[in-house]
């Protein structure tokens, strides 16, 4: 079959001309990039002159040209709002770099400040600037630095931009601390007292999470937050990350935004965490989100609304040179964290040797979780024993070259972008709770002991388990993104590569290939290990689609018919499905009356071809 060359896609060619004109001719561009940057900036400056009403998320994936028509967007802004203010927020030190110095070429240094914790410059020189660059966890440990700015824009998902995990202890050193030099002593001991009642009433309530009563009037707690200065007491701290904890602790829980679990319980040992996360930024409601996964995250949690240019004007891509291969692997038993045994060790290389051996792309970026790499593979990888690794690591192996990364490590986004292969093994794993802290805090909604109702049964559901599902998505798209998909064309077509993908829930795959309009799916077996199928009702459900849909209006009665269940019971989560939306369909209910039945409807405006 003769594979389509053109691509009916939607243009600004007046504002692609001008914006080539202006910028050097941006050759390195696609007419289709050019485009898709000039949207994001248009995200900005509608946002700044209240046109459109935040915050604000652009889902472009990796290689849309969002950092570069940011950019353009800070720009305008700085020039037509001189007395205004602005801070533009990435995840990656040297993506703080570069975007520094592309605006600071535009606008100068006396402008555009930039910090992170690397960096050799004066930070109270570098926030006093209009506009600053710095990393994602810089409100962290810079509480209130950045109640001046007028605007920001984040590069990348947010999910908070202050965290805090303690245990009972923390608090009892903390109060220790400050009885001890006389530092809100009374203060101290009230929160220690609070911190003692929620661990008495988990233990005696049996119950997996608690939350904290939402008591806006806390004087105390408003002292410790906002009125303890550490950098006044530095001489007195042995450990300055505790009592950030404690002061993040505190601002949250003002906000109704703490709640205490079970951490790991066994019969010898119980010692809860108390969890804590506020979303940190001062003007969340003139915040820009640049997003590289879409809108899985923010279409089910807080006020965020998708930017109206990206909406009404943009064509997403299509990504029918990509293929997305589900693999299997080794019966390898337990959490990945505990695989320190040689014979754990064993299977791990082996499976990882074969993996590079049997894929036939020469150039590999291959990412699994931290604790595999330090418990399994140094050895093979021809790394220290012991001590930090310098990610990525690069191997020579089978004649073929291979990036060794980890899910958790922040890669500059261009860094791999001719890797031909991408290779994900062994999903992100995240705990329970940080999906319970990430839903309230993206919605900016108190916990309740009513809304913990989901999360205290055998496991996630609604909402709880909808924004983990993203999270796990979230993290392996990033990954996937970081090779030669990226690289997208002037008909919207992304970059030919191959994603191998291993994952312990087999829906999980079926609900990751959906988020890659057209892409081609395969299957690899390790071992003769069958590969999983998705069991759950939803994903078969999503999986007939993408299979069988062939992009045109399915009625619900003949998946009904190929899946063996009735659909009438899933109907609430069919609507609106994400998953669905990027199949190119809606689900429309049935009604009384002929030819009310319900149906799956194809959006003719997605078709790729």
């Amino acid at each position: 079959m003769t594979e389509p060359q053109v691509r009916s896609i939607r243009l600004f060619n007046d504002a692609i001309a001008k914006r080539r004109q202006e910028n050097g001719g941006l050759t390195y561009l696609s007419d289709w990039q050019v485009h898709s940057a000039h949207l994001t900036s248009g995200a900005i400056t509608s946002l700044a002159s209240g046109y459109q009403t935040g915050p604000l998320y652009v889902p472009m994936p990796t290689g849309s040209g969002k950092t570069t028509g940011a950019i353009w967007g800070v720009v305008q802004f700085a020039k037509k709002y001189p007395d205004q203010r602005l801070c533009f927020m990435s995840k990656y030190t040297g993506a703080v770099e570069k975007v520094h110095a592309e605006l600071a070429a535009e606008l100068g240094k006396e402008t555009v400040g930039y910090y992170h914790a690397e960096a050799f410059v004066n930070k109270d020189q570098e926030l006093n600037k209009r506009i600053i660059v710095v990393t994602h966890n810089f409100i962290e440990h810079n509480r209130g630095r950045l109640d001046d700015r007028d605007l920001f824009v984040v590069d990348e998902a947010i999910y908070a931009t202050g965290e805090a995990n303690l245990r009972l202890q923390d608090f009892v050193d903390a109060r220790s601390w400050a009885t001890t030099h006389n530092i809100m002593p009374q203060a101290f001991t009230k929160l220690t007292d609070l911190a003692m009642s929620l661990d008495q009433k988990l233990r005696a309530d049996g119950k997996k999470y608690i939350e904290a009563s939402h008591e806006a009037d806390r004087p105390w707690a408003k002292e410790i937050a906002f009125n303890l200065k550490l950098s006044d007491h530095s001489q007195t701290i042995s450990d300055n990350s505790r009592l950030v904890a404690v002061q993040r602790f505190c601002e949250a829980l003002l906000e109704g935004l703490v709640f205490l679990s079970q951490g790991q319980k066994s019969k010898d040992s119980y010692d809860p965490i108390f969890s804590a996360a506020v979303l940190g930024i001062p003007r969340i409601d003139k915040t820009v989100i640049l997003s590289a996964t879409g809108g899985m995250l923010y279409d089910i949690a807080g006020p965020f609304q998708r930017d109206s240019g990206s909406k009404d004007y943009w064509t997403s891509p299509s990504f029918r040179r990509l293929k997305m291969v589900q693999l299997s692997g080794p019966d390898l038993q337990g959490h990945y964290s505990t695989w320190r045994s040689q014979k754990n060790k064993d299977q791990v290389v082996a499976y990882v040797d074969w993996l590079i051996a049997t894929i036939p792309e020469a150039a590999i970026y291959m990412t699994m979780p931290k604790a595999v790499i330090d418990a399994c593979l140094r050895s093979y990888l021809t790394a220290p024993a012991t001590g930090e690794l310098n990610y990525p690591l690069k191997l020579e192996r089978h004649n073929k070259t291979v990036y060794i990364s980890n899910h958790a490590r922040s890669v500059g986004s261009n860094a791999f972008k001719d890797c031909d292969a991408v290779v994900y093994l062994w999903d992100n794993f995240l705990p329970s709770a940080v999906a319970v802290q990430r839903f309230h805090t993206l919605a900016d909604e108190p916990i309740t002991d009513d809304a913990l109702l989901d999360a205290n049964g055998g496991s996630l559901v609604g909402n709880y388990k909808r924004i983990r599902e993203a999270q796990y998505l979230d993290n392996m798209m990033q990954q996937i993104g970081r090779g030669n998909v990226r690289a997208i064309d002037k008909d919207a077509i992304a970059g030919k590569m191959t994603a191998y993908v291993l994952t312990t829930n087999n829906d999980r795959f079926v609900r990751l290939a959906a988020q890659y309009p057209d892409c081609m799916t395969d299957k690899l077996e390790y071992d003769g290990i069958a590969v999983s199928q998705p069991t759950g009702r939803l994903a078969r459900i999503i999986d007939y689609l993408g299979s069988h849909g062939d992009k045109q209006d399915v009625e619900a009665k003949s998946v009904e018919d190929a899946l063996g269940f009735e659909l009438r019971r899933y109907s609430p989560d069919l609507e609106n499905n994400w998953d669905l939306m990027m199949l190119g369909y809606t689900y429309q209910k049935g009604g009384r009356g002929r030819g009310k039945s319900a149906k799956f409807i194809y959006n003719k405006s997605n078709d790729k071809t």
